[in-house]
């Protein structure tokens, strides 16, 4: 997740940038900016969005169970339960959540890049 939260913040910039550009009229006129757009859906925005995907898939169920066992805990001794409070556990969930919107968001990205580069063509 570190990895990814990184390689957004470094690239996000050249993702917003390369999501300004304007078609022009002429197929032309628009090769070098198809061109631009294309390498930074592959060298930027696809590996970010797969990276942030994949942490999320693979904390997932884990952050699930702990999710289920924690509202369980909760409606069977009420605030009792904070009494077994543990902050990894929730960082772990913290984390995948943080994931998960890091993937839609990158995701969503990448398919505003892929409209934009189809525009282009």
């Amino acid at each position: 997740m570190a990895i990814a939260a990184i390689l957004f913040s470094l690239w996000y910039a050249e993702i917003a940038k390369a999501l300004e550009t304007l078609p022009k009229t002429h197929k032309e006129d628009n090769v070098a900016a198809k061109k631009a757009v294309t390498s930074v859906i592959l060298s930027k925005a696809l590996p970010v969005a797969v990276m942030a995907l994949a942490v999320a898939i693979i904390f997932l169920p884990d952050a699930f169970k702990l999710a289920k066992e924690s509202t369980l805990a909760f409606y069977q001794i009420g605030f009792a339960a904070l009494g077994n409070y543990d902050a990894v556990r929730t960082a772990y969930c913290f984390v995948t959540l943080l994931s998960a919107v890091l993937a839609i968001y990158m995701w969503v990205l990448v398919a505003k890049l892929r409209s934009l580069r189809k525009q282009l063509s």
